[in-house]
């Protein structure tokens, strides 16, 4: 029990000479509160060294990161390098090839062919079949409207139709055209 108090701090009830004369191993007067601060001084050391090498390791952490930035820095640098020095070989290549080709396309141009009045028909001889196509094309869309209108005419003339009939007739022709055309589109 009085081991326990003396940990504990309990010894204000306990005098020193009960102390003295239930245990004779304890040969110095020490109070409890002061047995328990000695004993929590290395828990405190304890904790403070974890924190300190809690703290390395971190610090340990960002130094491995900084160097491993470096690194990465230094190998982009490298690597900019490298094209650079790529880039200015390439440059240096296209400069020499152009002053090796420039004698030669000058004279080149000196030489231009010029094209003779019937090279230029005969180049645009396609041009001219599609145009020609597209203007019969117009020529058999009148010819068959005024068929169709001369039809329609003698049709009104010869039936007796009211007006709103000969409307309907009139406008059909226009749609029915439309649609045809609408019809041929979609195939």
């Amino acid at each position: 029990m009085t081991e326990l108090n003396l940990l504990y701090g309990g010894d204000e009830n306990i005098s020193s000479e009960s102390i003295e004369k239930n245990d004779n191993a304890y040969s110095s007067q020490i109070p409890g509160h002061q047995i328990h601060m000695m004993s929590s001084k290395p828990d405190i050391l304890q904790d403070d060294n974890k924190l300190k090498s809690q703290e390395q390791e971190k610090q340990n952490k960002l130094n491995q990161q900084q160097q491993e930035q470096q690194y990465q820095q230094q190998q982009y640098q490298i690597q900019q390098n490298q094209y650079q020095q790529q880039q200015n070989q390439y440059m240096q290549l296209q400069k020499q090839h152009i002053n090796k080709v420039q004698p030669i396309e000058n004279t080149f141009v000196k030489k231009k062919y010029e094209y003779s009045f019937l090279d230029r028909m005969n180049i645009k001889k396609p041009d001219v079949i599609k145009l020609a196509l597209f203007s019969l094309v117009i020529v058999l869309g009148i010819s068959i409207d005024r068929v169709i209108t001369n039809y329609i005419s003698k049709y009104i003339g010869d039936n007796f139709l009211t007006d709103f009939q000969e409307l309907l007739l009139r406008i059909s022709y226009p749609v029915s055209i439309f649609l045809l055309l609408w019809i041929f589109k979609a195939l």
